[in-house]
């Protein structure tokens, strides 16, 4: 890993700078320590000091936030059951320090942990802080609250009634949550109804006022209509996955609830890529011939299934939702490393890719409250920069394409 000297200048051919404004062209960046000082026109900048960094055939644009990561997870198509029972805290924990490095080498220099076991992502947080972990930063918000017996109960924040989520958002935000997560569904957990809702009107509007009365954003995973509903007339801050289903799983989009989700500026993380992500898996094995009749239905239905996702993420486009940019890695057969195949996905939906890039850094950082220091590239924000090969903003692909990426003015990838 190479490090700065205190005093980095960045010479880019292109730039992105996280706001959704076009691409500036030869562009000068100063860092001093952990800070972005100056960024102007390459015509007006001063002899720099310090070390330089040539990139004039290349964009360089904030640092990639993923705004829902599963850090304990493996994301190798084992359940959250299975991890339960065959790995304990310590190997969960040194799986979320590999899982925030594999990010950060991917230009990912945040991601949003968005449930995990116990006190390990809270941990995580104290390595990284200390330097024992080397890895994107982490906003965690430690175990996600759930009924007995919902969806991630194995997680370890099971809460009934009003008194009961009062005591659980509180003794996470004491624990250090830097948000908080509610699973207002049941989803992917044996035993849980992913179209029903799982908490009361009343539980959920507790957890978002405590959570409001510390900061805290609020957010709910959400698969069904109802239950995106109750979120909305309780305030919460973000929808994740924000499926639209009747109770009995069928998708049925409701124009009024997504006019009402846009106006009341709720976001939306439709998490699109891990409602596909088994579609090729299952693609090669009926290529291969070794697909059971039971495999080829279910492909039939992912397609089928994914097809009307990106139509009803789509809608929410047109009604000017906003979309943060979030993975859902670790879950599934998602693994950590390839947040461009949500990108991409958000495109296939109908974002432009310029608009797949803002809502990925600038998009994400103002949804979680954190633009204040990270997100765009503009005098004062922490350095935290991905330097790619090619134009994303027209392909998005090129996102991919990592030349280098600095994490607190320091280059901790570099490429070139």
């Amino acid at each position: 890993m190479q490090r700065s000297n205190g005093s980095l200048t960045i010479h880019a051919g292109r730039l992105l700078d996280g706001t959704g404004a076009p691409a500036a062209t030869g562009v000068v960046v100063r860092i001093e320590g952990s800070r972005i000082v100056s960024v102007g026109p390459a015509s007006e900048a001063a002899p720099a000091d310090g070390h330089v960094l040539d990139f004039a055939n290349a964009t360089l644009l904030p640092g990639l936030i993923d705004c829902h990561t599963h850090t304990n997870m493996p994301g190798d198509g084992r359940r959250g059951e299975d991890v339960h029972l065959v790995d304990d805290d310590s190997i969960r924990l040194l799986r979320s320090a590999h899982n925030v490095g594999r990010a950060l080498e991917t230009g990912v220099t945040t991601v949003c942990d968005c449930g995990g076991w116990n006190q390990t992502t809270f941990r995580l947080k104290d390595g990284l802080e200390q330097g024992i972990v080397h890895g994107s930063r982490v906003l965690a918000s430690g175990r996600p609250i759930t009924v007995s017996g919902g969806h991630c109960w194995f997680m370890g924040s099971e809460a009934d009634g009003v008194d009961g989520v009062r005591h659980a958002a509180r003794l996470l935000i004491k624990e250090g949550a830097d948000f908080l997560k509610v699973m207002a569904t049941g989803g992917s957990t044996l035993g849980s109804d992913p179209f029903r809702p799982q908490f009361s009107p009343e539980e959920l509007t507790t957890i978002a006022l405590e959570g409001h009365r510390r900061d805290r954003k609020v957010v709910a995973h959400c698969r069904s209509n109802e239950a995106m509903r109750m979120v909305v007339d309780a305030e919460y801050d973000a929808i994740m996955h924000g499926w639209f289903t009747d109770q009995h799983g069928a998708r049925v989009f409701d124009e009024h609830l997504a006019a009402d989700i846009a106006e009341r500026g709720i976001c939306v993380n439709p998490t699109l890529q891990i409602t596909r992500s088994r579609i090729p898996i299952l693609q090669a094995r009926v290529d291969a011939g070794t697909a059971t009749e039971e495999e080829t239905t279910m492909l039939d239905r992912m397609r089928r299934g994914h097809a009307t996702t990106l139509e009803q993420i789509g809608k929410l486009i047109e009604h000017g939702v906003q979309l943060m940019a979030g993975s859902d890695c670790g879950w599934g057969v998602y693994p950590f490393g390839r947040f461009d195949l949500e990108l991409a996905a958000m495109v296939d939906a109908g974002l432009t890719p310029a608009g797949a890039v803002a809502s990925a850094t600038g998009g994400n950082a103002k949804a979680l409250g954190i633009d204040d220091t990270v997100g765009t590239v503009a005098p004062g924000k922490e350095a935290d920069l991905l330097i790619v090969d090619g134009n994303p903003d027209e392909r998005i692909s090129d996102v991919a394409r990592v030349l280098a990426v600095l994490k607190a003015g320091r280059v901790v990838v570099n490429n070139a």
